[in-house]
């Protein structure tokens, strides 16, 4: 079972997609590329500043573009999967103290905040909490996922990691931090981290996944 009701939209998913694994690391490329002559001195144009300085100042606004988009679209597709499996999640953001706010409010799903605050969590950077709470039969096998995750963005870094608490009835016991980073796939990487499979599904028009 899914929660479908918190899968993302097809096209979010795709373009997310296309980001993490093509567009982000070929906006960077494209800059080097374009701005490749400020490295090469050219006799015909002695006025013309040329050098490792005037490259990297130019090539600077497609480098942290680039890195933006690599960071945010690894912070996205890991989201997408968790709250595809999440009964209760919060809205992202940037401070622990912001985000605890939204768990204290969270109507469908009481988060043992002081334990976590006890075990310890992420102060600052894209912060999303979730209710992981899902189960799936394979063959004779049942596999159940029951944590709360903490999910930390880094800026800049194609990189995040999961603060994960394991739950005993409505507290959280303990605590493991795991990371996902380019170029590992987020929806197999957390299929390992959980022994669970995190999958995603395409989606008919009206928003329900479809075949």
């Amino acid at each position: 079972m899914a929660y479908y009701q918190h899968a993302p939209e097809y096209g979010a998913y795709i373009f997310m997609m296309l980001c993490y694994f093509i567009f982000s690391w070929a906006i960077i490329a494209l800059g080097a590329y374009i701005n490749r002559e400020a490295l090469i001195k050219n006799p015909k144009f002695e006025g013309i500043p040329h050098g490792k300085k005037v490259f990297l100042k130019r090539w600077a606004p497609w480098l942290l573009t680039g890195l933006l988009l690599w960071s945010f679209s690894t912070f996205k597709l890991t989201d997408y999967y968790l709250s595809t499996y999440s009964l209760a999640l919060t809205e992202t953001h940037l401070t622990a103290s912001a985000l605890i706010e939204d768990m204290k409010s969270n109507e469908r799903y009481r988060f043992d905040i002081e334990g976590i605050q006890k075990l310890g969590m992420p102060f600052f950077g894209l912060l999303k909490a979730y209710k992981l709470q899902d189960s799936t039969r394979e063959g004779l096998i049942i596999k159940r996922v029951n944590e709360v995750v903490i999910l930390q963005g880094y800026p800049l870094v194609p990189a995040v990691k999961l603060y994960i608490y394991e739950v005993e009835g409505n507290k959280v016991k303990s605590l493991r931090r795991e990371h996902i980073f380019f170029p590992q796939f987020p929806g197999g990487r957390l299929s390992e981290i959980f022994n669970f499979p995190f999958e995603m599904f395409f989606w008919q028009a009206g928003g329900g996944p479809g075949a």
